[in-house]
């Protein structure tokens, strides 16, 4: 619970630094997770005509087309073309999707998708906030949620740990996370789709071509697997340490 109430409070802190600084220099921040997703922009009828061409409905078949614009703070909208079938099944209602992202003119723009501003603004984000908990932590000061539950942070011998040993702690705690924006980078680098023609990538996927995103999803459920293993496990047989805590000669006890 400490830790909620501290995230809320730095990560806000961070947001309103950023929404300040974005209004008076032109800087590209897309921090991971905070953005604003707008769906239902109309395709242009050129657009619409080349999707019913390349993949035809079929029996029982509903299209789906849409435009949707993701903003972000500090950062331009970035539009992304949807465009699926649904039908229903014995089991329920069964679909398939395309998104691919879209220029300013609403074309498709089939091919690697690099990340780097994502990944810079995400480990930016990252460092701010280990540095206020490592601020705020380190030789006998507290956090305010550390503070309204009555928790300190300290070494295993009973005194107060430096900024240099709270910060090591905090990049640890948010290592997960940081290894999630290392594996997202790494998948940037090769080519969502197996072809640059979106003709025939319509007809991939109205035949069952499924994306190389399935492998990324299915990547990402492993890492977070392995990320609630080293934030919520030690709580189950909580002593006072995390696995974060052990490794920084650590632990938290009430004051």
């Amino acid at each position: 619970m400490a830790y909620l109430i501290d995230i809320i409070i730095f990560q806000a802190a961070i947001l309103i630094a950023v929404y300040c600084i974005s209004t008076v220099l032109p800087l590209d921040f897309r921090f991971p997770g905070w953005s604003y997703t707008q769906c239902g922009v109309e395709l242009p009828d050129q657009l619409a005509k080349r999707i019913d061409a390349g993949w035809p409905l079929r029996s029982g078949e509903v299209r789906i087309n849409q435009i949707c614009e993701v903003s972000q703070i500090g950062s331009e909208k970035q539009r992304y073309l949807q465009t699926g079938v649904s039908r229903q099944t014995d089991n329920g209602t069964s679909g398939q999707w395309l998104t691919i992202p879209v220029d300013a003119d609403d074309n498709p723009v089939i091919g690697p998708v690099f990340v780097y501003s994502r990944v810079i603004s995400g480990i930016v984000n990252i460092a701010f906030l280990a540095f206020a908990f490592a601020y705020f932590s380190a030789n006998g000061r507290r956090t305010i949620g550390k503070k309204l539950l009555g928790l300190r942070v300290q070494s295993v011998d009973g005194k107060s740990p430096g900024f240099g040993t709270e910060f090591r702690r905090e990049i640890l705690k948010f290592s997960p996370y940081l290894f999630f924006i290392a594996a997202a980078f790494a998948f940037s680098l090769f080519p969502v789709f197996p072809t640059e023609d979106f003709d025939a990538l319509l007809r991939m996927s109205r035949d069952g071509y499924t994306l190389l995103n399935n492998g990324a999803a299915t990547f990402n459920i492993i890492l977070g697997i392995a990320a609630l293993i080293w934030w919520f496990l030690p709580f189950i047989f909580w002593r006072g340490q995390t696995f974060y805590d052990r490794i920084c000669a650590c632990k938290v006890v009430k004051s």
